[in-house]
């Protein structure tokens, strides 16, 4: 009995290993350490029990347990197939979005060949072209961030779309609120998303005050739905504020009093956070739109949601959006077209360095072929497993040249991109294995020169808060430094 247990186990993780995609098995992988450590257990169990009773007990408890295994993994693979029903009806809906937008406005503007190929990537992979006529403002202050996103929200006429991984109960989470209240009171419409893990600890009465003064609040998958659906490991991690399909704003900030280094913990909190008029917003509202209706079902189709932009200033601004259940791993493989385009430099800055193969291999090409190649990451991460993790990677990059810096000063949130002064990507994704695979993500990708100059001057300003690690410094690491970073690798599909 105890090798047929043995040969099924070895035949399911030969699967999973072997012949399943990529998004299912680090999708599954968590619950795979969790039935392996039990089933270790229960063999333990079965040595040292001689009780017939108890014996099958064990056998009725690891059935169980692998039939429970046996449905998560099959809501997974249900999850991640493009051709499910619920992808075959949200595609049908942002068609009808796509339509609704279908009216562009022409440019002589000619970008970049580099460009026009990041562009066109984004396009096929999201349906969403790059928009021309569009202001934007990097800001790189925590405070400020909060002051602008309430001042345009304040300016509300129409509606408001706000998402978020994170909402918090805390002092900034109350001023969100009475805000949202006082303007659903004037008549604006008023739609928040929240993820139902991140967000775990927002209290009832929170929700209930929102709700009973006019804002639809809805949680994307409940800690119980994630579970029966298998979607526990998908999360949303899009951070996104809409004022009347106008503005919009994206980056790496949530809801909460740490995202204005209010936490003593944690220290100076360094992030970044983009504020656009124009065009693109259109984008971010097919995002938002697309994400009320799987949390909702509500088709919103007015195009009121879709206001004319009437400003002249030109600057191209691309949004790209990815999640678990699409086709393309849009996230990663514009990072990717990103990392290849650079020429001459291109500056990284992310609280999570965790890397597939084909991302080691396009930054080593990248610093092999003579681009100027830094990354700045926290050196105290959230998690001490982030920061094991992280380190794993140092060997292989460091030797082919590039350049790692980890920032002193606090903690890094920043997800930043910069190639060759002409691209800068913000937004909510970071580089690692959740965003590329596992959560739903969004970003602003900046086509211009002095956007660039401007992030660059601020990475560098990081950069002199920062530790550089040399190679001959990092070969000499301990012992147990070492086993850390094995430890860390095991936990990279988690991280």
């Amino acid at each position: 009995m105890k090798f047929l247990l043995l040969l099924l186990t070895t035949l399911v993780y030969f699967n999973l290993f072997i012949l399943v995609k990529d998004v299912v098995f680090v999708s599954i992988y968590p619950y795979l350490l969790g039935f392996t450590a039990l089933f270790i257990i229960f063999l333990l169990m079965l040595q040292f029990f001689q009780n017939e009773i108890i014996i099958k007990i064990i056998y009725v408890i690891m059935t169980l347990f692998f039939i429970l295994f046996m449905f998560t993994f099959f809501q997974i693979w249900k999850n991640t197939r493009v051709s499910n029903s619920y992808q075959v009806k949200r595609s049908k809906y942002m068609d009808q979005l796509t339509e609704i937008d279908k009216n562009k406005r022409m440019t002589d503007v000619t970008l970049e060949q580099s460009q026009q190929g990041i562009g066109k990537l984004i396009e096929e992979n999201t349906g969403m072209p790059i928009s021309f006529y569009n202001e934007a403002l990097l800001i790189y202050d925590s405070a400020t961030m909060f002051d602008e996103m309430v001042e345009e929200i304040s300016k509300a006429k129409s509606h408001i779309h706000i998402e978020f991984f994170i909402l918090r109960n805390d002092n900034i989470g109350q001023k969100f609120k009475d805000l949202l209240i006082k303007k659903a009171k004037e008549g604006v419409e008023v739609r928040v998303i929240y993820d139902g893990l991140g967000s775990w600890s927002l209290k009832r009465h929170f929700r209930k005050e929102l709700i009973e003064a006019g804002v639809e609040i809805k949680a994307y998958d409940s800690i119980f739905k994630s579970v029966i659906k298998g979607k526990l490991n998908h999360r949303n991690h899009r951070k996104i504020v809409i004022v009347d399909g106008k503005v919009g704003f994206t980056g790496g900030i949530n809801i909460g009093d740490e995202y204005l280094g209010r936490d003593n913990t944690i220290g100076n909190w360094k992030d970044i956070l983009v504020k656009i008029k124009g065009e693109a917003v259109k984008g971010m509202q097919r995002v938002f739109l697309g994400d009320w209706y799987y949390v909702s079902g509500d088709k919103l189709l007015d195009n009121k949601y879709f206001p004319e932009w009437e400003g002249e200033n030109i600057l191209p601004v691309q949004i790209v959006s990815g999640g678990y259940d699409t086709y393309w791993n849009e996230i990663s493989q514009a990072y990717f077209s990103i990392i290849t385009s650079a020429k001459k430099r291109l500056y990284i800055a992310t609280p999570y360095l965790v890397l597939s193969d084909s991302m080691i291999n396009a930054l080593q090409t990248a610093a092999l072929k003579g681009v100027d190649v830094k990354i700045i990451i926290p050196k105290n991460p959230d998690l001490f497993l982030v920061g094991w993790a992280n380190s794993s990677f140092f060997n292989k990059l460091l030797n082919s040249k590039v350049k790692i810096y980890l920032y002193e000063d606090g903690f890094i949130h920043s997800k930043i991109f910069v190639a060759d002064d002409k691209v800068v990507s913000v937004g909510s994704a970071n580089l690692n294995t959740r965003s590329q695979y596992l959560d739903c993500e969004m970003n602003a990708i900046l086509f211009d020169q002095s956007q660039s100059e401007l992030m660059i001057r601020e990475l560098y300003k990081n950069i002199g808060d920062s530790d550089e690690v040399m190679l001959e410094d990092y070969s000499k690491r301990p012992l147990i430094q070492r086993f850390k970073e094995k430890i860390g690798m095991l936990m990279i599909p988690l991280i």
